[in-house]
């Protein structure tokens, strides 16, 4: 065992004898006096064991002495080691403050680090961002690179086919312009056949006034002649001469009478004969009049202007069920459209989408709806009272109770039609209600479903810019007749036997008479019904 370490371990054990030993005297203790010695009984037992008591004491002193020497040198070096140890600790304590101010320090810098690791990380994230935001860039501009290419092509294709059918519409142009000059010629030929013959009927009319007037005056001779026979018979003297004279006389008016009846007679076959030539003229006139409007055609320009003139706005505000929670919401919602005639009946007819009473998606959960339509040339708004669905349930038609009539005297508005041959000519022209642009482009009747026209993306030719045919976007026939009403990017519904076409029960009233529960639950069956279409009369 180290020294030290036993000094140590000695001087632990003395201290903890001395701190367990009672150094009180007793009251009947022997003190020593003047060098007198005073063993104790213990010590005198061990005597008895054959030991000296000095060698004992002499041992236990030499023992002491060495202790303290020990203890002495141990001090010193202990000593020595403590103050080693002091300025070990101290350049320890120096050292680790130096320690701490260089964690400090690196803990500032591992913060900043930190910070630095976060804005990093941040930049990183941005730029991952930004990364993927390029390269979806990139993508889209690789998509729509090649969309333009194929677009340049379908151009290319579609310049060659309008040039091609623009050859053909000025060759069908001048044809036209030529039965155009025929007719008018014809028309012109007609006009002055028909402007002889009445002056031939005035003629003959003023021949039949003359004649009446020689009638008359015959008339008047035959009295006078009559009143000359009655004063001859009443004379007394030369009657029968006078008589015979009379009958000779009679005789000859009654030739001249008889002449001028079938001279009038002729006059009125000739008038009659007249007035029917010209009745027939006419009627040949306006019949060859009809036929040549009704293959007339109308530029794509006024189609547009007719339709820019008259449009109107269909206006719906309604509120609704909202949300999770069901919240109540007021909306309102407005479409461009037209407005028609057939016979008496006034109405509108538009595409639901974005409306009250759509029903492509999640039909909502009406509370109220109130309606008007208004226009530029309208004085007034007119009052939607009510609406019902078409067979195709995205589509529904507006009834307005107002005479046609009274609404183009009071307006000026123009009312349209749905064409009575609407494949009379192949091409149409289709607007957009949303943008105000058109074009032109072929159609043609579905070959299995009547109610649709498909119309030909790839024949458009754009007037006022390229644009894709949308929902509720109006196609106009070659006479400004309404044609259909898109339904999607291919096919419009084809606007024809509306009142056949009525959904059964789906009469909807609007404002105080509004059916909440009834309208929703129709929505909901209106949708099940919807999902029953082509696949592609849907997408």
């Amino acid at each position: 065992m180290n020294r030290s370490l036993l000094l140590v371990v000695c001087d632990f054990l003395l201290l903890s004898i001395l701190a367990l030993a009672r150094f009180d005297v007793p009251k009947d203790a022997v003190i020593a006096q003047d060098g007198q010695k005073i063993v104790s009984k213990e010590v005198v037992e061990r005597i008895s064991d054959g030991e000296n008591y000095d060698d004992v004491v002499a041992e236990l002193e030499a023992t002491n002495e060495t202790l303290l020497e020990n203890l002495s040198s141990d001090k010193d070096d202990l000593f020595e080691q403590k103050l080693k140890l002091e300025a070990e600790i101290a350049e320890r304590q120096k050292i680790l403050e130096q320690k701490d101010q260089e964690i400090e320090s690196k803990d500032a810098v591992i913060q900043g680090n930190e910070q630095a690791l976060d804005l990093a990380k941040n930049e990183a994230e941005k730029l991952e961002a930004q990364r993927k935001e390029i390269e979806s860039k990139r993508e889209e501009l690789l998509q729509s690179n090649a969309a333009s290419k194929k677009e340049l092509e379908l151009l290319a294709k579609n310049l060659e086919q309008a040039k091609k059918k623009s050859e053909e519409l000025a060759e069908l142009k001048s044809e036209k312009e030529r039965e155009a000059q025929a007719a008018r010629l014809e028309l012109a030929a007609s006009v002055e056949r028909a402007k002889a013959q009445e002056f031939a009927a005035s003629e003959a009319r003023a021949m039949l006034m003359d004649e009446k007037k020689r009638s008359d005056e015959l008339l008047a001779s035959t009295a006078k002649i009559d009143q000359k026979i009655d004063s001859l018979n009443k004379g007394l003297d030369g009657v029968g001469q006078d008589l015979k004279n009379v009958g000779e006389g009679l005789a000859g008016v009654g030739e001249k009478i008889s002449t001028v009846s079938q001279d009038v007679s002729s006059v009125k076959a000739g008038v009659s004969q007249v007035e029917k030539d010209v009745q027939e003229s006419a009627a040949s006139q306006k019949e060859n009049f009809r036929k040549l409007n009704e293959r007339q055609t109308r530029s794509v320009n006024e189609i547009f202007t007719r339709y820019e003139q008259n449009k109107v706005t269909l206006e719906l505000t309604y509120t609704h069920k909202f949300g999770i929670t069901q919240s109540i919401r007021e909306d309102k919602f407005s479409m461009d459209t037209i407005l028609m005639v057939d016979g008496n009946f006034v109405y509108a007819l538009v595409h639901t989408k974005d409306s009250p009473f759509r029903v492509e998606f999640n039909p909502r959960r009406l509370v109220s709806v109130t309606g008007q339509i208004s226009g530029s040339k309208l004085k007034a708004p007119l009052e939607v009272k009510e609406i019902a669905f078409m067979d195709d349930p995205r589509m529904i038609i507006v009834p307005l109770y107002a005479n046609p009539q009274d609404l183009v005297k009071s307006s000026g508005i123009e009312l349209f039609r749905a064409p009575q041959n609407p494949f009379l000519f192949d091409d149409a022209v289709v607007v957009d209600v949303k943008d105000s642009r058109f074009g032109q482009t072929k159609c043609l009747r579905d070959e299995k479903d009547g109610r649709y026209i498909e119309v030909d993306e790839r024949s458009f030719a754009f007037l006022t810019g390229a644009f894709n045919p949308g929902k509720g976007d109006l196609v106009f026939s070659q006479k400004a007749e309404l044609l259909g009403i898109m339904v999607n990017g291919d096919y419009a519904f084809h606007v024809k036997n509306l009142g056949g076409r009525i959904e059964g029960g789906s009469r909807t009233l609007l404002g105080d008479s509004f059916d909440a529960d009834k309208t929703n639950t129709l929505l909901r069956d209106l949708k099940k019904k919807l999902s029953g279409l082509s696949k592609k009369f849907k997408y």
